[in-house]
């Protein structure tokens, strides 16, 4: 039985640990739609993933703040926090942490692997535009690799932004 004065700390781990699961989740599905090259569900999951992780980091900051409170001397450390915790809680808080860490370094892992498949997708849609359209092969689309408008998009949007100023 955990000490009454951590179960609201136990309670927000287990929470986080559920939702860094569904954001691993969401980052399988991705990367699933890009292998199908699927899209639609490629943009609606990329929506879904950025509001999920808004939901993991208000998590985070929850418990930041309720470490805190609960031992101000320690900030907001939760590692820091487990030293003043006796057994049998400190084996529930210790499996709590560890199993958030490790799903994190997943997500990381599959969030990477997302963006080089990302990566390779903008690559093959440049070689076949290249391929078909061999007078675009220089400026083949709207975005440059980071994110910024290419020169000639760039330039046509300030000639429309001039004459309608």
């Amino acid at each position: 039985m955990t000490n009454k004065r951590y179960q609201p700390l136990v309670d927000l781990l287990r929470s986080e640990i559920e939702a860094y699961g569904k954001l691993f989740q969401l980052l399988e599905q991705q990367r699933s739609a890009l292998i199908q090259q699927d899209t639609e569900l490629i943009l609606s999951l990329s929506k879904v993933v950025d509001e999920h992780a808004a939901v993991v980091k208000q998590l985070n900051s929850d418990r930041k703040i309720l470490v805190s409170t609960i031992h101000p001397q320690d900030k907001s450390s939760i590692l820091s926090l487990l030293t003043h915790i006796k057994d049998p809680d400190l084996q529930l808080f210790n499996e709590l942490v560890r199993e958030i860490n490790r799903l994190i370094r997943e997500s990381q892992r599959q969030l990477s692997r997302n963006q080089m498949l990302y990566r390779r997708a903008l690559e093959v849609s440049q070689e076949t535009l290249r391929i078909l359209r061999p007078d675009d092969a220089s400026d083949p689309g709207i975005y440059k690799r980071d994110g910024y408008l290419g020169e000639r998009r760039r330039k046509s949007f300030s000639s429309c932004a001039a004459r309608s100023a």
